[in-house]
């Protein structure tokens, strides 16, 4: 993100859910004021009755209905960038299976997702939501790697100088199928309009 130019940059590693919704609370005071904002997650989400939730690593969750209480809804970082004035990205390196999905007690007759996070609904225009895999795939994590394909892919790609966004993600998803053998499609779910967004303007 630096290297694409960003002026802010907000890291924050391995935090359980009062540091992830605190997080998400400062980085949207500074959205407010930009042309972009960005999030970008690394972890693993589960869905719960088509909704789709990031899981900070003090969640337990125990039962179906504790998803509210432990976890951190999509919605709720989509809406930490919504007032960006140019351009607001979600990024999601979290469809992997989930981990939840033995040891969950059913208890409010939900559905709760096996394999990868649920297809995002369209959000407004002007954002885009981009998962790793497309709905119903599983993420690979890297295997001891130090970053994950999508990770991988992402960072080589955002280092290009003047790539137009919806040519980036497309560049992102053609590697991350080279690295995978076809096994995992990363998807962008959002519309832009007619003109051009540069994640990175700078020519090198």
């Amino acid at each position: 993100m630096k290297a694409a130019g960003f002026d802010l940059v907000q890291t924050v590693s391995d935090a359980d859910r009062s540091k992830f919704v605190a997080a998400l609370t400062e980085f949207e005071d500074e959205a407010d004021k930009a042309d972009w904002a960005v999030v970008y997650y690394a972890g693993h989400g589960i869905e719960v009755d088509g909704i789709n939730w990031l899981v900070p690593i003090d969640a337990g969750l125990k039962s179906d209905r504790s998803i509210g209480d432990e976890a951190v809804s999509l919605n709720r970082v989509l809406d930490t960038v919504q007032n960006a004035r140019l351009m607001r990205i979600v990024i999601l390196d979290a469809c992997r299976d989930n981990p939840f999905a033995q040891s969950m007690k059913r208890v409010a007759t939900r559905s709760v997702g096996t394999r990868g996070l649920a297809r995002q609904i369209e959000p407004p225009g002007g954002t885009l939501v981009v998962y790793a895999a497309k709905g119903g795939q599983t993420a690979q994590d890297g295997a001891g790697t130090t970053n994950s394909p999508f990770a991988t892919a992402l960072a080589k790609t955002m280092a290009r100088p003047a790539v137009e966004v919806r040519k980036l993600f497309g560049l992102v998803r053609d590697d991350v199928l080279a690295l995978t053998a076809n096994a995992q499609e990363p998807h962008v779910y959002g519309t832009l309009g007619g003109a051009d967004y540069f994640l990175n303007r700078v020519e090198k």
